[in-house]
């Protein structure tokens, strides 16, 4: 290796950070779900972070996957202070935030095949 010269090792985080930099598309006010994803801990903190995650970004709303039940009710609780610390991270073409239970762990699921509002016969929600 003689004539080569060296650089200053960088951490796994800051490449991967650089790359992603790299390929994702310029800034045209489409936030994009794998930018949310990378806000979403700096933004919410390690608790929230840790609960749920997201895992779909429609029209404004971001769609997060909470581990259980309870942890969904306290993210819809805490929607206006969500979005208070997305717009100060920067992000801010979220607009609503909606949280369901189960699949915190798991792959994304389109919010938009939930197919809406369940009807009972009386017409009633």
């Amino acid at each position: 290796m003689r004539g080569r010269r060296r650089s200053t090792p960088h951490s796994a985080a800051a490449g991967l950070e650089s790359l992603l930099d790299e390929i994702a598309p310029e800034d045209t006010g489409d936030v994009g779900l794998a930018r949310l994803q990378r806000a979403w801990p700096g933004a919410v903190g390690p608790a929230i972070a840790g609960a749920g995650r997201p895992v779909a970004f429609v029209d404004g709303t971001l769609h997060v996957a909470c581990e259980d039940a309870t942890w969904a009710h306290e993210l819809q609780m805490l929607q206006s202070t969500i979005l208070e610390r997305l717009r100060a991270a920067g992000v801010t073409d979220v607009t609503a935030v909606r949280s369901r239970a189960g699949g915190a762990g798991g792959g994304p699921r389109d919010p938009r095949s939930a197919g809406g509002p369940r009807r009972s016969r009386g017409g009633r929600v």
